[in-house]
Order: C-alpha cells, then sequence, then structure tokens
C-alpha cells in the first residue's frame, strides 16, 4: 500500500493533469476549419479517446472557418462508448491564433489558455456572396443573421459562464471600495461590477463592453415583459408554439413601451425581431414548458434571492457575448480572461508563438 505522500503526489498529478497541455496526448488544430481537416482529425481523435479518458489538449493556430466543423470535433472529442460513460477533459491551448470559429472552439475547452502574444479574435456569422449581384433571395439570407448571433452568442454564454461567474465572485469584495472611490453609495452591484470591469480591458475590450451595456438593459426589459406572461401561464399547458408567440408579444410590448413617445419611431420591426431571437436562444422551450406547466402555486417569498442576483450578471454575461457578434473584435488575452472568454495566460508558452 502507499504511503500518504505517495498518495498526495498522486493528487497532484491528476490535479496537474486536468490545467497542464500534453503535447504527448493532443491534437494540433491548424489552418481552416473545414470538411478535410475535419476528416484528417477524426482517427486521431478516435484513437485518442479509445485509448483513455485522460484529458486531451487541442492546439490551436487557426485564423477560422466552418463553425459546424468546429462543433463536430468537440463532439469527437467528448465521445463516449456504451462501456465508460465518462467525457475526456479537454484543454484548448491558442498556439498562437484563434480567431472566428477558432476562437470559440478555444473558449469552448474545459480550460482554456492563451499566450500573452496569442491573437485572439470574436465575430458574428457570415458567408461569402458566391455572386456579385445581391438579388432578393441573398437579402431573405441575410435577415437571418440576427438568428445565427443569438444562438452563437447563447453557445459562447454557456461554454464560458463558469468563467465569467468565478470573475464576478473574486470582484465582488470590490464593489463598496468603488462607491466609495465614486463617493456614491447607491451605485448598484452590477453598474459596479461593469465599471470595474471596464478598467482592467484595452479600448478592444472596452468598445465591446459600451456596446454590452445598453444590450443588457434591452435584455432585461425584455425578459421583465416574457415574465409577466408566464405568470399568466402559471400551472396551465403550454406548447412550443405557444410560448414562441409569447414571446413575440413580449418583444413587440417591450419595442412600444420604450419607443410610444418618439414621434420617429418606425416600428421597431428589426428590433422586434431582435428582441425574439434573442428570447429564444436564451431559453430552453422544451424546459420552459415543464417549468410553466409545474408551477401551480404563485411565486412566494421564499425565491432565491441569491439566484435572482446572479441572473442579472448571467444576462449581462450573455449580452457581453452577443456584442462580440458586431464588428470584429481583436481582443487581447488578458482582455479575453477578465471576459470569461479564457481561463489564463501562460507566459510559459509563450514559445508556442513562435511556431
Amino acid at each position: 500500500m502507499p504511503d500518504s505522500t505517495s498518495l498526495r503526489d498522486t493528487k497532484n498529478q491528476v490535479a496537474d493533469a486536468d490545467f497542464e497541455p500534453n503535447p504527448d496526448r493532443a491534437i494540433w488544430l491548424e489552418g481552416q476549419l473545414n470538411d478535410a481537416l475535419l476528416e484528417r482529425l477524426r482517427p486521431e481523435i478516435e484513437r485518442l479517446v479509445s485509448y483513455s479518458r485522460k484529458p486531451i489538449t487541442v492546439f490551436i493556430n487557426s485564423r477560422g472557418g466552418s463553425s459546424e466543423v468546429g462543433e463536430g470535433i468537440l463532439r469527437l472529442l467528448r465521445r463516449t462508448t456504451q462501456d465508460d460513460r465518462r467525457v475526456s477533459r479537454i484543454i484548448t491551448v491558442a498556439a498562437p491564433k484563434a480567431a472566428s470559429a477558432a476562437a470559440n472552439l478555444l473558449s469552448a475547452g474545459d480550460f482554456a489558455i492563451a499566450c500573452p502574444g496569442s491573437g485572439l479574435m470574436y465575430h458574428g456569422a457570415r458567408w461569402p456572396l458566391p455572386v456579385q449581384e445581391l438579388t432578393g433571395e441573398w437579402a431573405k439570407i441575410a435577415q437571418t443573421l440576427p438568428t445565427f448571433h443569438e444562438l452563437a452568442a447563447a453557445a459562447l454564454a454557456r461554454n464560458s459562464v463558469r468563467r465569467f461567474l468565478f470573475i464576478l465572485a473574486a470582484l465582488r469584495p470590490t464593489f463598496e471600495q468603488h462607491r466609495a472611490e465614486a463617493n456614491d453609495p447607491t451605485i448598484s452591484d452590477l453598474r459596479c461590477f461593469q465599471a470595474i470591469l471596464c478598467g482592467k480591458l484595452s479600448p478592444a475590450g472596452q468598445k465591446v463592453l459600451e456596446l454590452a451595456v445598453p444590450l443588457c438593459d434591452s435584455h432585461h426589459g425584455l425578459l421583465h415583459e416574457f415574465e409577466k406572461r408566464l405568470r399568466r401561464r402559471r400551472g396551465r399547458t403550454v406548447t412550443d408554439t405557444h410560448l414562441r408567440r409569447l414571446m413575440l408579444h413580449a418583444s413587440t410590448a417591450f419595442e412600444y413601451e420604450s419607443n410610444k413617445g418618439e414621434p420617429s419611431w418606425d416600428g421597431g420591426l428589426s428590433r422586434i425581431c431582435d428582441g425574439f431571437y434573442f428570447l429564444n436562444a436564451y431559453f430552453d422551450v422544451g424546459t420552459l414548458c415543464d417549468w410553466v406547466a409545474a408551477q401551480a402555486e404563485p411565486q412566494t417569498a421564499s425565491t432565491d434571492v441569491e439566484a435572482d442576483y446572479v441572473l442579472q450578471f448571467r444576462v449581462f454575461f450573455l449580452a457581453l457575448c452577443r456584442a462580440l457578434q458586431e464588428g470584429e473584435n481583436l481582443l487581447t488575452p488578458v482582455d479575453c480572461v477578465w471576459l470569461g472568454l479564457i481561463d489564463t495566460v501562460r507566459t510559459d508558452l509563450a514559445a508556442l508563438n513562435a511556431s
């Protein structure tokens, strides 16, 4: 039987393996994310997954490509078998570039690492036009982009929210100090957090934050309108179609209430669509149907206050992820740490940038 020292060393080795890139158990993702890359990596990934469930490192040096290919690589890496339902832990490393769909893949890792000189760029969905003339058919396709942006933002938020909540926990004790320095005890925790975060970001990161703040306020208003309609349906049977109608009504009501005093208001059809896409991406409609049907009694004062507190920050993070879909956002690795997109910056891996 091993002594206590060797047991402790074994535990440390396991813990280190969860956070330490391992070139001997890794795939190297270089070039464009396309079907050819997926097929090249498939046998390597299948061999690693079949051999053991130890962590797998993904070294990324890519300007992006197909988001579907990135998702396909992740599915292969997380594959299980009938005999072993465990999923391998994925360590992703920007070595040195990760842009577009490759940046989303980096953030999807269980532990995401960048080097000080890594180039990390996030942006929304885009397709090259196969023809030089813009026709009505292609214009209709362009109208679907907000849907893809909301879905991409929701996926990025799901993959990274644990990091963002860790940043919140780390900064929460400094909120009172911020109020004192601002000489304003009425500043909300969310505004404190946004202001402190702004001071830690580069100009590119601050630009994303500036776009996310009003978007977050809008999202909170939309959620309030939607929740009012959900409360009226509590305890009843609802369908997916009915819930989506409530989302559309909530988005329409919020747009009207926000602009009813503006003489130049144009009806806000594009913003109504954006609001609907946000709600549809934010909620799992099937789960929501079950929740509405289960709430036979009105909500009581025993509502989880801490959950409501954290919810406002989760909505803010979703707004940040949505803001990243606008334009091209070339962020520093430190930006990505503070925004919750990666876990850490490793100076000892800087040699990877020379590759």
